[in-house]
């Protein structure tokens, strides 16, 4: 047997024990329902084919819809497998790249496994995100590339990493910040590309065959499906929702509570993601590789320098004060990691030569102590790091979406705001749950398109203008064109529309906060009464279970607002016993409710 099959050999089985590894402790992780942030707005869009949010994601939807259909457990489960699958694979593929590069096993694995256990990998592929898609695509990518750079004669791999260029572009933009370092690389081969310029040709050709996707966009929406963004019906929506128009093309939000903050703090925090141990070891892998292998030192680290610190410079997040900023950012991340991983193998081998130098061990001896230290930490970072990350009993997403549709008035109108929407989105488009409420998504009022499809869905909802603003066509508008309809707000409306302010009044009911109006007088005994009964029946989720890093937080305040609401009114009547044990209430949802904590200072004074 020759020895390069015997390094295949070893390259398939140590890529295949490491992604059955990875898939394991990610399978029993895994989310089993709806969580916080994008997640269900992107499984509804899998089930339903429907398209998602900019630029539509089109290539995640057709491989989650394929998930969707899989006979186990629910739908959630079965899309957030497809996260699990994908950086498991992706884990494998760290270990051929590290493989072929150092040809050591044992670093080789050791570099995958770490990747395996950071934190913001490892729980990034627990739930349905478009980013493990882009881990796998994106790690493909390199190993065709490196694979090239070795053997420049081998086309098909320049080929290979053209239409995975491709396809990693109709999944997720920040792919293309590997631009630069494929472009270096071409450079180095440029003499072979000038000589065949057809070369050029077809990689163009197939790269366009990778972008072919996003033709899924409007096929879909020429389906009228359930959850269709955009309605994408001409040309200019399409290239609307493709370059993300609507969000800002280079922002990752809209909104300017999150502008700002330092981007060395954000770069810091980058780095740190890594883990200490595996950044000691990237440094002394990146110095072993420029010694060694300089045209991948370079390639590695123009890749690792747009997609980590310059981009993470231009998002322009403040992950100091703005709320759930970091839990934004840290997605971004994980292209950082996958591009940086090989380079612990290179550590590996380093300090194994440094141990056999200083200690004066055979070479097999050295790189089992290094390899059983390493192995010894990933062990420990696993048991420290899973009850912290695991989703697998996370049903807090659920149960306020259900408790949301439960508390809502029949034929209400529910007002949400941000992400919180997603949950009810998806309980309504996918399980016909809360149909009997309307759900308007305030932000999305801003788009002429959103409002052609409120039509569709309720013809029997008025709505007074082709577009919203906060000012001349608001909130009062809306309301007082549906005299018949109750309007619910779930969470807050924000502080731009205060059109509500002189004629209304909300009164608490449940999670939910009714618009009434202040002709309308509800005595505080009934309001208290109807909010016990309803209160008791609701299912906030105990403080010590919520990532308070994430929009979690956000709903553990709204289950404890009408707590705090209900204090408010009663301190403003002088009952400051009732208002007492009202605010206590509140903070035993949430200890770190600070509006209430504070009054109930003022009481005590």
């Amino acid at each position: 047997m020759s020895i390069l099959t015997d390094d295949k050999r070893t390259a398939w089985f140590g890529a295949f024990t490491v992604t059955i590894l990875a898939g394991a402790l990610y399978w029993f992780t895994a989310a089993r329902d709806i969580v916080v942030g994008d997640t269900p707005e992107l499984i509804t869009a899998a089930a339903t084919l429907g398209v998602a949010h900019p630029p539509g994601y089109p290539l995640f939807t057709m491989l989650g819809h394929l998930f969707s259909l899989v006979p186990l457990g629910p739908i959630p489960f079965r899309v957030n497998l497809f996260s699990v699958v994908c950086d498991a694979l992706t884990v494998g593929i760290v270990y051929l790249t590290a493989f072929r590069l150092t040809k050591s096993s044992v670093a080789s694995a050791i570099s995958a496994l770490f990747l395996a256990i950071t934190p913001a990998f490892w729980s990034w592929s627990l739930v349905a995100e478009v980013f493990p898609l882009n881990n796998l695509l994106c790690a493909s990518l390199i190993y065709a590339l490196i694979t090239w750079q070795q053997r420049p004669e081998n086309t098909r791999a320049l080929f290979a990493a053209s239409f995975l260029f491709g396809l990693a572009l109709a999944n997720q933009h920040t792919s293309v910040l590997l631009a630069p370092a494929f472009a270096f690389l071409i450079w180095r081969q440029r003499n072979i590309l000038f000589a065949r310029p057809a070369l050029v040709f077809f990689c163009g050709a197939i790269f366009a065959a990778g972008l072919v996707p996003y033709l899924y966009i409007p096929w879909a929406a020429a389906r009228h499906p359930i959850y269709n963004w955009g309605e994408v019906s001409s040309l200019s929506d399409f290239i609307n929702v493709v370059t993300r128009r609507s969000y800002g093309t280079f922002r990752l939000v809209n909104s300017a509570g999150y502008w700002g903050g330092s981007p060395l703090l954000r770069i810091g925090v980058l780095l740190a993601s890594l883990g200490a141990i595996a950044l000691a070891l990237i440094t002394l892998g990146g110095i072993t590789v420029y010694r060694r292998a300089r045209w991948y030192f370079w390639f590695t680290l123009i890749a690792f320098i747009f997609a980590g610190p310059f981009f993470v410079w231009i998002t322009d997040l403040n992950i100091r004060t703005a709320p759930s900023a970091l839990f934004v950012l840290q997605r971004f991340f994980l292209l950082s990691q996958v591009i940086l991983a090989p380079w612990i193998a290179f550590g590996v081998r380093q300090l194994a030569e440094f141990v056999e130098t200083r200690a004066q061990l055979s070479s097999e001896t050295s790189t089992r102590l290094v390899a059983i230290a390493c192995l010894i930490s990933i062990v420990i970072g696993v048991v420290t790091n899973y009850r912290r990350l695991d989703q697998s009993g996370n049903s807090i997403a659920r149960h306020f979406a259900e408790d949301v549709f439960w508390t809502g008035p029949k034929d209400a109108v529910l007002l949400a705001n941000g992400d919180i929407a997603f949950p009810l989105l998806y309980l309504q488009r996918v399980e016909n749950a809360g149909t009997n409420s309307t759900l308007v998504v305030l932000p999305l009022l801003l788009s002429d398109w959103y409002l052609k499809q409120l039509r569709k869905s309720d013809p029997d909802l008025n709505l007074p203008f082709d577009r919203y603003d906060a000012r001349a066509r608001n909130l009062k508008m809306l309301v007082e064109a549906n005299p018949n309809r109750t309007f619910s707000i779930v969470g807050t409306v924000g502080n731009d529309d205060h059109s509500l302010d002189q004629d209304y009044w909300p009164y608490q009911q449940g999670m939910l906060i009714t618009i009434e109006p202040k002709s309308k007088s509800i005595p505080l005994e009934q309001m208290v009464s109807e909010n016990e009964r309803v209160l008791a029946q609701l299912r906030p989720p105990p403080f010590a279970t919520v990532h308070r890093e994430t929009f979690e937080s956000d709903i553990l305040t709204i289950y404890a607002w009408p707590a705090f609401r209900i204090g408010n009114d009663c301190a403003q009547v002088g009952l400051e016993s009732e208002a007492r044990n009202w605010y206590e209430r509140a903070l035993t949802i949430n200890p770190q409710f600070s509006q209430a904590r504070q009054a109930l200072a003022r009481l005590e004074h």
